[in-house]
This record gives structure tokens, C-alpha cells and sequence, in this order.
């Protein structure tokens, strides 16, 4: 993946995001399409492998990516989007 600077990476994610959810969708009405279930593990990786850069360079997405063991607070620490961190 080539490097993006923090709303580029964010904005990936948003969108692969949304490539799954659309994906999910339509296997939910056909469970055996294999292109559909390649697609959906493909941006599955994808987004797996962005969310991992995002977080390695700017600090948790969510509650979810937050290492409890070792760094609680990196969830509350950055700025927040409102005070103007989300550009590039």
C-alpha cells in the first residue's frame, strides 16, 4: 500500500469499510458465490492491513485497538478531530 498521510488512511479504511458492508449485504442473499467470498476476504485483508498502519502511525481507531496491557490511555491522549488532527 503506498503511504498516506492521516485522513488519506482514515478515508481507505472508510471506504474498504463500506466494501464489506456491501459485500456482506449481497452474500447474505447468495452464500455460495465464491467471487463474492474472495472479494470479501480480499478488502477484508485490505482493511485489516490499514487499520494495522493507522494505528501503528497515529494511535487507535476505536476502543478496540487499544493494547490494555501496555497503553490505556493512547485512546484519550491525541487530539481529538474536532481540535483540528484529522488533515494532512
Amino acid at each position: 500500500m503506498k503511504p498516506m498521510c492521516k485522513a488519506e488512511l482514515r478515508q481507505f479504511i472508510d471506504q474498504v469499510s463500506f466494501m464489506i458492508d456491501d459485500i456482506t449485504l449481497f452474500l447474505d442473499t447468495h452464500p455460495d458465490c465464491r467471487e463474492a467470498i474472495d472479494a470479501y476476504n480480499h478488502f477484508k485483508m485490505m482493511r485489516c492491513e490499514a487499520v494495522s498502519d493507522y494505528v501503528k502511525q497515529y494511535g487507535p481507531l476505536n476502543r478496540y485497538d487499544v493494547d490494555t496491557c501496555d497503553d490505556w490511555n493512547a485512546w484519550i491522549d491525541g487530539p481529538w478531530p474536532w481540535e483540528g488532527a484529522c488533515g494532512c
